[in-house]
């Protein structure tokens, strides 16, 4: 897609901070922000009072910290987010103890995750992998079967076959393929996204939306409300529903304090008919196309599929729509109907490089080869799915592993898996990005460099600005590409997706998009990282204590 330099004027004066605060002003957000305000001014005085005046409840309140501090000491999770909690139930002992039973407890997501786990019992005989495609990657010898093996029995999500690929290396390379993918659906468009805002991307694919619901299509979109807190009007959702698309928002934002802002839906992708989807690391905004510049050159990355293993982005997408629903009632057989899926020739784009989509021509041999496991995470589960995928594909590589990552926030687990790869001789690469977006989460992920360096891995910074791709590729025949960000948010509190391939079409196209994204970052030695500044070095570190809770 093309944008004319004055479009990319127009937009970028929509996205300045003067613009984001007239949003957030007119929207009637300000109002649940002085609330909550209100409410947090109100606890902290209300515990001074108690201090002061009734010496037995700060007693009380001394011992449930002192019984705090024992249960975070002895509590399964992650020992950095025990330290993360540690330190402010110790600093402040009356307060910080009720504080942590408060997120611990999570009273907001309780009801999501009940009406959730209902859900996963209806839907769990929709789990299951064929015995046919079972048997054949059983025969594999690779760490593939693994972890195929895993996703099934912990998450609930088969493998399948007969699906074709097509990986696109920039955000850029999508408005256009996804528009012609929309104007083909004849049954229903289920969209799902973090974050969607009005726009040179979304609203075309809006006017799409509206046509199809006015055809007699079943179209929902469904986005988070805090992701879209700035770029939508508070009630945009009714709009949609205007023009005939059902829509909903998850864990929409109240004036009462709650937990469940924690649990955020960070998923994204686009369903057609059940048998044709877009995901990867894009939202539906116009930073992510590059039709303006927010932090340099915006490096992300989508893929299509098509075929059987679409399956599973409609099991999700129903499930974590009916988490919403007021009837519960969802007639899953007619989305989920099993049998393969058909995949015409003309429908197939081919595998090809990064900086070859100009001379794209269709693919022949239809069904595709090898095999896709679509698959999501979130703090209902029991298993940490995503990192335990990460974690199996750091084992097994057996020449190199390249990943992107936006954040690097590791627990020990993680941290120990990638240096222990490259101390076995295993060539590991992250990209991580020189502009950021965030610059506390940028300069606490600088801090696992020196460690990590130490031991082997290699790391660049993608120096013309920010990359927000989300991708693990090893030994040119397993990949994985998705929305998990390597830190805690993503691994451990949000609801994620990601598609893991093997053997597939688009291995050749996500390597040659590592290796010419190696061409344009830097190689951040020792050396350098002690010459960034001085401040930056230690706030990152003082603040790395409490990365497991950003």
């Amino acid at each position: 897609m093309q944008f004319l330099e004055i479009n990319k004027k127009i937009e970028a004066k929509k996205h300045t901070t003067l613009h984001y605060a007239k949003r957030i002003g007119f929207s009637g957000v300000w109002l649940t922000a002085v609330l909550l305000l209100i409410q947090i001014f109100f606890i902290m005085d209300l515990f001074s009072w108690m201090e002061e005046g009734y010496p037995y409840v700060v007693e009380i309140l001394g011992l449930i910290s002192s019984a705090v501090m024992i249960y975070i000491i002895n509590d399964k999770s992650n020992p950095a987010y025990k330290i993360a909690w540690i330190i402010p139930v110790m600093l402040m002992p009356l307060f910080g103890g009720v504080l942590y039973l408060f997120v611990k407890l999570n009273f907001g997501a309780m009801a999501p995750k009940r009406i959730l786990k209902r859900i996963l019992e209806k839907t769990k005989k929709y789990t299951y992998t064929s015995e046919e495609v079972k048997a054949e990657i059983d025969q594999e010898k690779t760490c593939f079967a693994k972890i195929a093996g895993y996703i099934e029995k912990a998450g609930g999500y088969p493998a399948w076959k007969n699906t074709s690929v097509t990986y696109f290396p920039l955000g850029d390379d999508t408005p256009d393929t996804l528009l012609e993918e929309l104007k083909k659906a004849e049954n229903y468009i289920f969209l799902e996204y973090f974050i969607i805002e009005e726009g040179i991307f979304w609203n075309p694919i809006l006017e799409m939306l509206e046509e199809k619901a006015k055809a007699g299509l079943d179209v929902r979109v469904m986005y988070d409300d805090f992701g879209c807190l700035a770029l939508l009007p508070r009630k945009y959702h009714l709009s949609l529903k205007k023009k005939g698309i059902r829509c909903r928002k998850y864990a929409r934002l109240t004036p009462f304090l709650s937990t469940h802002l924690n649990n955020r839906d960070h998923r994204k992708m686009i369903i057609i008919d059940g048998h044709t989807v877009f995901s990867g690391g894009i939202n539906l905004a116009d930073e992510y196309i590059n039709a303006y510049e927010k932090y340099g050159h915006w490096k992300d990355n989508g893929f299509l599929l098509k075929g059987d293993a679409v399956y599973n982005y409609t099991l999700m997408f129903l499930q974590m729509w009916n988490i919403g629903s007021v009837s519960g009632k969802e007639d899953y057989n007619r989305y989920l109907e099993p049998g393969p899926v058909k995949i015409e020739e003309k429908d197939v784009i081919s595998d090809l490089p990064a900086g070859e989509k100009e001379s794209r021509e269709p693919a022949t041999g239809g069904a595709g080869r090898g095999y896709v496991i679509p698959y999501g995470d979130g703090p209902h589960q029991l298993e940490d799915v995503a990192k335990n995928i990460y974690m199996d594909i750091l084992t097994g590589t057996r020449k190199y592993v390249y990943i992107m990552t936006p954040y690097l926030i590791l627990d020990y687990e993680l941290q120990q898996a990638l240096e222990h790869a490259a101390r076995c001789g295993v060539d590991v690469r992250i990209i991580m990005p020189h502009i950021p977006d965030k610059k506390v989460v940028f300069y606490i992920g600088r801090t696992y460099y020196p460690q990590l360096i130490r031991a082997g891995v290699k790391i660049y910074e993608y120096t013309p600005g920010f990359v927000h791709s989300k991708m693990f590729l090893s030994d040119d025949e397993l990949a994985t590409v998705g929305t998990i960000n390597l830190d805690f948010r993503s691994l451990y509190l949000h609801y994620e997706c990601g598609s893991l391939f093997y053997k597939t079409e688009g291995l050749e196209s996500i390597k040659a998009d590592f290796m010419d994204t190696f061409e344009k970052c830097q190689l951040i030695q020792l050396s350098d990282y002690y010459r960034f500044p001085f401040m930056q070095r230690m706030l990152g570190r003082v603040l790395r204590v409490f990365g497991p809770l950003l």
